[in-house]
């Protein structure tokens, strides 16, 4: 599971404790952060890898899941990036923000009230969404799975 945009690190602690035998790993632009996150979660109980890193530049295709936590904005690159990468039966979780260009699998809440919106590959547009985030570029099926 990658945290892209990871922060300080607390959505990676949430997904510890929501899938403790996975494999974490968190990116952040901002080194102070990245440095901070890595200092807070590398060790146990989370445990995950945290590096400085451009997350759109990472590469998704070996993600089971990829959680954000990204302004309204960003998110239609976001889909497009997970649309291009992400194989068919990995995740794309979004906190807060709904991704409009497409349709959720399920819509959880957070024990903090906060929605949390998880849209699986291949994505389903939503029914309404226009050009160019509603028609996701189809990608290959099958990847190795890392993270």
């Amino acid at each position: 599971m990658l945290d892209a945009g990871c922060g300080l690190g607390a959505g990676l602690a949430a997904l510890r404790r929501a899938y403790p035998q996975a494999r974490l790993e968190g990116v952040e632009w901002s080194w102070p952060l990245a440095l901070a996150a890595r200092l807070r979660h590398g060790r146990a109980p989370v445990g995950a890898a945290v590096r400085r890193g451009d997350m759109w530049a990472e590469d998704w295709r070996p993600c089971a899941m990829v959680y954000l936590f990204q302004r309204p904005e960003s998110l239609p690159r976001a889909v497009a990036k997970a649309s291009a990468e992400l194989a068919d039966g990995a995740w794309l979780a979004s906190l807060e923000f709904p991704a409009l260009a497409l349709e959720p699998q399920a819509r959880l809440q957070c024990p903090d009230g906060r929605p949390l919106w998880l849209y699986r590959a291949p994505f389903t547009a939503a029914a309404g969404a226009t050009a160019p985030d509603a028609a996701p570029a189809r990608r290959p099926s099958s990847r190795s799975r890392r993270r």
